[in-house]
């Protein structure tokens, strides 16, 4: 066989080989993620739990390796729970209250549209008479018309919407309220899972490795070496960074509340949603903070824009010195392929796939970086 139609044939098979993996891969996530997620969550957090427990083994002489186990589970989950819901209560409090906030700011969009046009009138005032004439007259009728057409009933509003909007709306509770016995099944079994693999971890990892070729004994020793040192803290990182930007805006909105510049009652919901939102790659928290300011100074509003624009620049300078410092360069995927990550995992599972897709490009990273696989070259440092 010549060396050409070789190299064809190695290219196919190693081609072939890639398709099946990824195709496997694809239906994991696609069909059996949900089916087999309480127990690769279980055998996470019983990963996560066992440096404590081999300190207590030691200091006990691993006379109450089982009692430990329950009890560090159990404390696992009181630890977990309880600010969850207290977070939880809060967000949900809050989201009602802005939605009826949002219903009520409906009747205040004449005066916002009346401030808006006299603004751009006065940014077009430069132009010459008989231009500004023309075009002045364009924008009022433009906006007379769009205030004129503000009616609940010209966009689809009726007793007809609404009633098909509450039938909606109970039917999607009554879907959530049927799905809730097998979230609760899933929920009890992954529990017991938790305590399973916790008590039993190192039982489990050396039957796994019995079953894996001696070339391969030291696989998943490498898995939780680049779990542990990429993965994990990659997601360390950009937790505290969306904490210290949550803190940044928390503080900077309760400030403008309290000098008198603005008069927001939603600080903690306006916090959170803006800090998850500049985590996301290319978004940043200018995408939201940026277009209120101006909205604020359309309006009027002009310390509020001030205040805002204050809180962006603070944000971005921090984090632009604390991220290189914190996640480092090494760990980082470029935001391009990261976006991409985003976008595709988006349309190939849904809405979780925003986050499966990425971590798995991270994972893929860590094992080319370290040699275990190669899919790509690499650009060296110099």
């Amino acid at each position: 066989m010549s060396p050409q139609v070789e190299k064809r044939r190695s290219f196919i098979i190693s081609f072939a080989y890639l398709a099946i993996i990824l195709g496997l891969v694809f239906v994991f996530f696609k069909y059996l993620f949900w089916i087999a997620a309480p127990f690769l969550l279980s055998f996470f957090f019983a990963v996560v739990l066992q440096k404590p427990i081999r300190f207590l083994d030691r200091k006990t002489k691993n006379k109450c390796h089982a009692l430990w186990s329950i009890l560090l589970v159990f404390l696992s989950i009181a630890i977990i729970l309880l600010p969850l819901i207290f977070l939880l209560s809060q967000f949900i409090s809050q989201i009602v209250d802005f939605i009826n906030y949002l219903i009520n700011s409906l009747s205040d969009f004449p005066q916002f549209m009346d401030t808006l046009q006299t603004e751009i009138l006065k940014l077009i005032s430069f132009l010459p008479e008989s231009i500004y004439e023309s075009v002045s007259e364009t924008i009022i009728n433009t906006f007379n018309g769009l205030v004129n057409d503000f009616d609940l009933s010209k966009i689809g509003i009726n007793a007809g919407t609404v009633k098909n909007t509450i039938s909606s709306g109970f039917s999607g509770i009554y879907s959530v309220a049927k799905s809730v016995p097998n979230t609760l099944i899933g929920v009890v079994i992954g529990i017991v899972a938790w305590v399973f693999f916790t008590k039993d971890y190192n039982y489990i990892v050396r039957f796994i490795k019995l079953q894996l070729p001696d070339n391969k004994k030291n696989l998943l020793v490498e898995i939780k070496q680049v779990f542990s040192k990429t993965i994990m803290t990659m997601l360390r990182a950009y937790g505290i960074i969306m904490f210290i930007t949550f803190c940044e805006l928390a503080l900077g909105l309760s400030i403008l509340n309290w000098i008198g510049v603005m008069d927001n009652h939603y600080v903690f919901i306006i916090a959170i949603a803006i800090a998850i939102f500049d985590i996301l790659p290319v978004a940043g928290s200018g995408g939201i903070l940026i277009p209120w300011a101006l909205v604020s100074l359309i309006t009027g509003d002009v310390g509020e824009a001030i205040g805002l624009i204050v809180i962006y620049v603070v944000i971005s300078a921090i984090r632009q010195y604390i991220e290189p410092k914190i996640v480092g360069d090494s760990l980082g995927v470029n935001p391009i392929i990261t976006l991409a990550g985003l976008y595709f995992g988006l349309k190939l599972f849904g809405f979780m796939g925003m986050f499966i897709v990425p971590l798995l490009i991270m994972v893929l990273k860590a094992f080319n970086d370290t040699g275990r696989i190669h899919l790509w070259k690499t650009i060296e440092n110099n």
